[in-house]
């Protein structure tokens, strides 16, 4: 039962830090602007589908460095997992209407195991993600590609829309 009452307490904790960082960041300053986005995809480790919700906001004034922190929520029948990652990445040069990037940040991985015999584990790691997404426009679609490097290395496939 304890570890029930702890995953809970731990999944609500890592919501109400999103939520704290994510208004923080939105309220830093008037000229910056912080974009919102939520997203969806598979982890390939669990085979199942994810959920996910980010804040987008530029750091440095370059208007190519972007903080990318955000929280994504795999239902596995295993087990649930859980990233939150704090990504940055860079946008390349280019005058298309979409923008490709690069970039890398920590992340805090939580396996919630719901069959006998799996214990419930924390793990940290470094995600490596290669984006392609849209500019331009109040709902901007992209696609991402992420390989998060911890004991359990996961590959990830997702898509997503900014607003």
């Amino acid at each position: 039962m304890k570890t029930t009452r702890t995953s809970t307490f731990v999944r609500a904790l890592l919501f109400t830090s999103a939520s704290v960082i994510a208004l923080a960041l939105s309220a830093g300053s008037t000229q910056a602007r912080t974009d919102f986005g939520v997203r969806g995809g598979t982890y390939s480790d669990v085979n199942e589908p994810f959920l996910g919700a980010e804040a987008l906001f530029e750091v440095g004034t370059t208007k190519r460095w972007f903080g990318n922190p955000n929280l994504e929520h795999a239902f596995a029948d295993s087990g649930d997992l859980t990233t939150v990652s704090f990504d940055f990445h860079y946008d390349f040069p280019g005058g298309q209407p979409y923008t490709f990037w690069a970039g890398a940040g920590p992340t805090l991985i939580f396996r919630d195991r719901s069959r006998p015999g799996f214990e419930d584990r924390s793990d940290t790691g470094v995600n490596l993600v290669l984006g392609l997404g849209a500019k331009t426009g109040d709902v901007r679609p992209y696609g991402q590609m992420k390989v998060i490097v911890a004991n359990d290395s996961e590959a990830v496939l997702g898509v997503g829309v900014r607003f």
